[in-house]
């Protein structure tokens, strides 16, 4: 093949796509902390998928608008900072292709070098030792070894090797991907990425397999909830010893936890669907049988049916999502602003809604929203100044992006907040009637001044920071950072309360997940009200990752 077209690129998109579905649980895996929320490998592959869905169906000969078919829905679908870091990759490659019918060999070694300018572009702080590192290793070799008459097969051979080389490399240029012994997981989704397209240039495409393709349709984000109370759990368990998994006696001890339970034992995964009020103990009970490849948790009340008919409603009447915020259904601007927040789990939703947020983006931690998403919620907001809450640091790259795809008129600010524990101080600090620069003020004020953390139950044994951690611990998070561990979740508050607590303190929010009983948590207050004088407020956030989410204002 000396020249390529729209047609085989379009293949070579499908192929990379599936390769990387195929893989998006391992990739998953490569987590630097041990949590039960690695979602790179997922972030990715929705990316990517959206633009294979996109494609599948057409039939364009001209590779610069193939390509910019993708790079527009890569980038409206794009998820967490790898998904967004991925598709301004496949955006250098629009560039790059952008006047042309056919590409040769050599156009595509000078796409992979645009492609690398744009990914670093994309992140204000670059961090070698990502994918950032991948994309830019494979284009600088590929650039010094191909040769004029090297066909697309061997080019993409020289990228696969090349990529693979560059991903044995990161834990040399990351220390914590050195001290927990694994390899970048933006970079291997690149070269699982790379991997598919040489596939298909090798006369094999890639092909869905079975387990992955059962994995990503088995949990539905459309279940309507009518009369029932409690919660919709879905998880899907990657067993760890498939040869000695007793399905019968989990199956039984499941069946006294809930009702509409359905359940499915496919090899080494086993997947569960049932209406249970107590979350915690159905994830409890399959703890420690393998690792959680997926988990989806919905609260059955109207509040919860209502917010997703609003979002249909919003769907339906933004069309493709390109709306400017005046027209097409979408509020008439006013002047003053609206405040918008990322959060997950369906107390802490709802305390938001009721502390001066006006759209809540349901999505956070192993549920990465969408740059169309955040482009959504800003387009539902009538104000001309909109404030963004990431409130997860793999949110806001998602955000800025979003940002810049917007086509109205309103100033949008993102807010560095990191964490779902900071979200409720920083919202008080909203105040519709301030003038912009105010509430800037006074938000960013908020948040230099708080601290807070995270507790985490480890997932396997590991050393981060020197701390050594081992699987069924609690991990203390402070600023991000581990800084300790405990044999209980509550000791591990405890510790995490001393590490975040300074004269200055006034406040403490304790947020309990949906594995802590209200006591537990009434507990660790009156721990703090004994030994500090501080004021301390418990709320019940409905999340499932964290035990505890504290902050310190």
């Amino acid at each position: 093949m000396q020249k390529l077209n729209g047609r085989e690129w379009k293949n070579l998109i499908i192929s990379a796509a599936n390769n990387l579905e195929n893989h998006k649980n391992a990739i998953n895996a490569l987590n630097v902390f041990p949590v039960p929320d690695g979602d790179t490998g997922s972030n990715m592959a929705a990316t990517i998928s959206a633009a294979k869905e996109a494609i599948k169906n057409q039939d364009v000969s001209h590779i610069g608008e193939l390509s910019k078919i993708i790079s527009q829905n890569m980038l409206l679908s794009a998820r967490g900072n790898s998904g967004v870091i991925l598709s301004q990759i496949f955006k250098g490659f629009t560039l790059s292709f952008a006047s042309k019918q056919e590409i040769t060999s050599f156009d595509l070694v000078q796409a992979f070098e645009e492609a690398a300018k744009s990914a670093y572009k994309a992140v204000m702080k670059p961090i070698e030792g990502t994918i950032l590192t991948v994309i830019r290793e494979v284009s600088e070799n590929l650039k010094d070894a191909v040769v004029v008459d090297n066909t697309f097969a061997e080019v993409l051979e020289l990228a696969v090797n090349f990529a693979r080389q560059s991903c044995d490399k990161t834990p040399q240029l990351l220390k914590v991907l050195r001290e927990v012994g694994v390899t970048d997981s933006g970079g291997e989704g690149l070269f699982y990425i790379l991997e598919g397209m040489r596939m298909y240039l090798e006369g094999s495409p890639a092909k869905l397999t079975e387990s992955e393709s059962t994995i990503s349709t088995f949990i539905s984000d459309s279940e309507v909830f009518t009369g029932e109370f409690g919660y919709c759990t879905e998880f899907i368990l990657e067993i760890e010893k498939p040869k000695k998994f007793d399905k019968d006696s989990l199956v039984k001890k499941l069946e006294k936890m809930g009702s509409s339970m359905v359940v499915v034992h496919d090899g080494s995964l086993f997947k569960v669907h049932i209406h249970t009020t107590k979350p915690g103990d159905v994830l409890n009970a399959a703890n420690g049988l393998g690792q959680f490849i997926r988990i989806k948790i919905d609260n059955m009340t109207v509040q919860a049916n209502n917010s997703k008919e609003n979002n249909q409603k919003l769907h339906s009447k933004n069309g493709n999502g390109n709306g400017n915020g005046n027209g097409n259904g979408s509020p008439k601007l006013v002047n003053g602003s609206s405040l918008i927040s990322c959060n997950t789990g369906s107390g802490i939703i709802q305390l938001m809604k009721d502390n001066n947020v006006d759209y809540v983006i349901e999505g956070g931690q192993t549920n990465n929203p969408s740059t169309q998403d955040i482009v959504q919620a800003i387009e539902s907001v009538g104000t001309k100044t909109v404030f963004i809450l990431p409130n997860n640091s793999n949110i806001t790259l998602s955000a800025q992006q979003a940002a810049t795809l917007f086509k109205g008129k309103k100033e949008i600010v993102i807010l560095p907040t990191k964490s779902q524990a900071q979200a409720l101080g920083v919202a008080l600090m909203f105040n519709k009637e301030n003038s912009v620069q105010e509430n800037k003020t006074l938000m960013n004020d908020a948040i230099k001044n708080m601290r807070y953390g995270e507790i985490a139950p480890s997932i396997k044994d590991t050393k981060i920071n020197g701390i050594k951690i081992k699987e069924g611990d609690f991990m203390v998070i402070a600023d991000g950072k581990i800084v300790d561990t405990a044999k209980t979740n509550i000791q591990a508050a405890k510790l995490l309360i001393d590490e975040i607590m300074n004269d200055d303190t006034q406040i403490i929010n304790i947020f309990y997940g949906q594995e802590v009983f209200k006591t537990e948590a009434e507990e660790l207050q009156e721990y703090i009200q004994s030994t500090f004088d501080v004021e301390v407020e418990i709320y019940d956030s409905g999340q499932a990752i964290y035990p505890y989410l504290i902050s310190a204002e």
